[in-house]
Order: C-alpha cells, then structure tokens, then sequence
C-alpha cells in the first residue's frame, strides 16, 4: 500500500441477494466487483469493545484490489484496505 489515504474510509456498497457487495462508490467512482477473493467473518473483543465484520477481498472492474468490510453492528460500509 503506496497510496496516501485515511483507513477505514466509508463508503456506499451496492448488495446482491446474497448480501455480497456488488459494487461500491469510493471517492466519487463507482467500482464493481469483477470476484470476491475471500470472505470471513469477524468477532474479537466482545468481552469490551466488540469488533464484528463481515469482510470482503475483491478485485474491481476498475483495477482495484480491496478489502471492504461491513460493521455488523452499525452496519456501515469500510474500506479497509487498497492494495496497488
């Protein structure tokens, strides 16, 4: 990761029926999802501050390879992580 960015942005995600992101809109450009890569779940901390995410690796149709998550407790949108 060369790319000078804040982590964690929010994004927009646009759903299958599946619930799994078919595309999403990051810094005004809207990117769609070429394949999923991997998927898992996550849930640490619930004994303080719980951390549970729904996250996605994927490819884009725009050249991105990112890792999306959901908060599964707000259910808001992150990207996580854009590799290049």
């Amino acid at each position: 990761m060369t790319r000078l960015w804040r982590k964690h942005q929010s994004i927009s995600v646009l759903l299958n029926d599946r619930d799994e992101p078919m595309a999403f809109t990051w810094q005004g450009r809207r990117h769609k999802t070429e394949q999923i890569t991997r998927q898992w779940r996550t849930d640490i901390d619930w004994w303080r501050v719980r951390v549970w995410r729904s996250n996605f690796k994927l490819c884009t149709d725009t050249g991105l390879l990112v890792i999306i998550y959901q908060d599964l407790l707000t259910g808001e949108w992150f990207l996580n992580r854009l590799y290049d």
